[in-house]
C-alpha cells in the first residue's frame, strides 16, 4: 500500500486541472491529499472546485487548508463587503456561484447563491497541517523550523521548487498556461498536470 501523502498547490478555479491531478493521484494509490489553499479566483470554475474539494474532504480523502483567497472570501461574507475580495480577482468566483448574469445588488445575489455547506467548509479550514517531520501551510512559515516546510502562494514558474528543507508548489494554476502540482512525501518527488488536466511527463 502506498503510504505517501500528496501536497497540492494553488488550484485557482481550474476544475479540469483539479480533476486531472486527482485522477492521477488516485491511480497511484495515494491515500490522502493535503490541499494548500487558494481554491478560488482567477479561473472560471471556483464554485465547482470548492464542491469537489468539500466532497473529497467529507470522504476522508483530503484535508483542505485555508489560503489567503479563502480567508478574504470569508471576511467579505462576514463583513458584507466585497470591495477587498473584488480587488484580488473575486469577480470570477462570484460569477461561478451565481451561475449567470450578476444582479445589480451583487452582494445580495452572491450571498443568496452561496451554499451554506461551502460557508461551513471555509470556517472549518485549518491553516496548518503538521507531522513530526513536516509542516505544510499556504504561506511559508515566518519562523525557522527544523521540519520540512511545504507551501504554495508564491509563484515559482513551471516547476516546483523542491529543496532539502522546503518545497514551494505554486506553478500558476488558474492561468491559461499554468500547471497544478503535487508534492509526494516522503519521496519529495512531484506530479503535475497542465491547465487541461493532462499529466505532464518527462
Amino acid at each position: 500500500m502506498n503510504v505517501e501523502l500528496a501536497f497540492i498547490g494553488d488550484v485557482h478555479g481550474n476544475l479540469r486541472a483539479l480533476r486531472g491531478l486527482w485522477d492521477v493521484l488516485v491511480h497511484r494509490d495515494v491515500p490522502h491529499m493535503v490541499f494548500l489553499g487558494d481554491y478560488i479566483n482567477k479561473g472560471a470554475r471556483s464554485a465547482d472546485v470548492m464542491q469537489d474539494l468539500i466532497s473529497h474532504a467529507e470522504s476522508g480523502r483530503a484535508t483542505l487548508l485555508a489560503g489567503n483567497h479563502e480567508t478574504a472570501l470569508l471576511d467579505a461574507l462576514d463583513r458584507r463587503d466585497l470591495s477587498g475580495f473584488l480587488k484580488m480577482g473575486g469577480a470570477m468566483t462570484i460569477r461561478s456561484y451565481v451561475g449567470g448574469r450578476v444582479e445589480a445588488d451583487v452582494l445580495r445575489h452572491f450571498i443568496t447563491s452561496f451554499p451554506p455547506q461551502h460557508f461551513e467548509a471555509l470556517r472549518a479550514m485549518p491553516t496548518t497541517y503538521e507531522t513530526k517531520d513536516l509542516i505544510a501551510q499556504h504561506v511559508p512559515p515566518r519562523s525557522p523550523t527544523p521540519k520540512f516546510c511545504v507551501s504554495a502562494h508564491l509563484p515559482v514558474g513551471d516547476l516546483p521548487r523542491i529543496g532539502h528543507r522546503s518545497a514551494h508548489l505554486d506553478t500558476g494554476c488558474g492561468s491559461d498556461s499554468g500547471r497544478l502540482t503535487a508534492l509526494l512525501w516522503p519521496s519529495r518527488t512531484h506530479v503535475q498536470v497542465d491547465s487541461n488536466g493532462t499529466e505532464i511527463t518527462g
